[in-house]
C-alpha cells in the first residue's frame, strides 16, 4: 500500500492561535489563583479538549452558576449579548476569536445602519451564532439568513443589501447563492459582498480533491462534531471515490490497508500528533 498525504491538511492559523491563547490562559489564571474555562468546546477535537480539561479548564456554555474566573472565546467568535454577560458577572475574557472573524463581526455592524444584513452559513454553526448576534445601538443587527439556493426570495426593490458568509462555508454552494443575489441588481438594488470563504478553508478542501484524484480512497481524520472535516468526507464521497471520517488511529480497519492508494487527509482541528499516529498504524501490517 502507497500512502499519499494532502498538501494541506491540519490546524489552520486561527485554530493554532486559540490554542496559544488557552495555554497562556491556563498559566494567567493559575498564577491569579483564578478558575478557568472555555466557552463551548475549545476545537471539536476529543484529545485536545480533554488535554485542557486535565490542566483544569472547565467547559461552560454560559457564566450563570459559576465563580468569575479567566474565560476563552474560541475562533468562532461569540453573540455580543453573551460577551457581555461575561464581563458583567466579572469573567476575565481572552478573546481568541479568528482575526478574520472579528474583521467580518466589526463590519456587520459599521453596516447594519445603512444595509439589509444576509448572513450565508449553516444553522446553529457558532460562527453563524456570532455573526447573526453582532449588536447595534443597545439590540442585535437585523439579519437574514440564509443556507441554500433554495432560502433566497425576491428582494425589496431599491434597497441596499451586504452579505456576509461563514468563513467555512462550502465553496461551490456559495457561488451558487452568489450568482443569484447578483441578479437582484435588475431591481435597483446594491448588494455588496463584503467577505469570502477563508483561503486556508479553500485551499483545504482543493487539496483533499487533487488528492481524491490521486488515490483509490481517503482516510479523512477529524473530530466527529468537526464541520469542516464532514465537509472534506464528503468532498470525497461525491468525487466517487471510498472515504472513511474517522477521530484517531484506533479507528483504523483492515479495509483501509487493503488499497493499493490510500490519501491521507484532516480538518482544521486535527492535531498533528494524531495524524502521525494514524500515518503509523496504517504503515503497520
Amino acid at each position: 500500500m502507497k500512502l499519499i498525504l494532502s498538501k494541506n491538511m491540519g490546524y489552520c492559523k486561527g485554530v493554532s492561535r486559540a490554542l496559544a491563547l488557552a495555554v497562556s490562559a491556563l498559566q494567567d489564571a493559575k498564577d491569579a489563583g483564578k478558575p478557568v474555562y472555555s466557552l463551548g468546546k475549545l476545537i471539536h477535537n476529543d484529545e485536545t479538549c480533554a488535554f485542557f480539561a486535565d490542566q483544569g479548564m472547565q467547559v461552560i456554555a454560559g457564566s450563570e452558576g459559576y465563580e468569575p474566573g479567566v474565560v476563552v472565546l474560541r475562533a468562532h467568535g461569540v453573540p455580543d449579548t453573551i460577551r457581555s454577560s461575561f464581563v458583567e458577572a466579572g469573567f476575565d475574557l481572552v478573546d481568541a476569536t479568528c482575526p478574520v472573524v472579528k474583521h467580518n463581526l466589526s463590519s456587520i455592524a459599521a453596516y447594519a445602519s445603512s444595509h439589509t444584513i444576509l448572513i450565508v452559513g449553516h444553522p446553529g454553526h457558532p460562527e453563524t451564532l456570532a455573526m447573526r448576534g453582532v449588536q447595534c445601538g443597545g439590540k442585535s443587527c437585523e439579519t437574514v439568513l440564509i443556507h441554500n439556493p433554495e432560502d433566497i426570495g425576491l428582494p425589496e426593490p431599491g434597497k441596499s443589501y451586504v452579505v456576509f458568509v461563514q468563513t467555512t462555508f462550502d465553496q461551490g454552494l456559495w457561488n451558487e447563492i452568489q450568482a443569484i443575489l447578483r441578479t437582484w441588481e435588475r431591481y435597483g438594488c446594491e448588494i455588496i459582498f463584503a467577505n469570502e470563504v477563508c483561503p486556508s478553508s479553500i485551499n483545504r478542501r482543493q487539496a483533499t480533491l487533487e488528492l481524491a484524484d490521486a488515490c483509490d480512497a481517503v482516510v479523512v481524520i477529524g473530530g466527529r462534531e468537526s464541520a469542516n472535516t464532514r465537509a472534506l468526507y464528503r468532498l470525497v464521497c461525491k468525487r466517487g471515490k471510498k472515504a472513511w471520517h474517522i477521530e484517531n488511529e484506533t479507528e483504523i480497519t483492515d479495509e483501509m490497508r487493503s488499497y493499493d492508494i490510500l490519501g491521507i487527509t484532516a480538518g482544521a482541528s486535527t492535531p498533528s500528533e494524531v495524524i502521525h499516529r494514524v500515518i503509523d498504524s496504517l504503515q503497520q501490517e
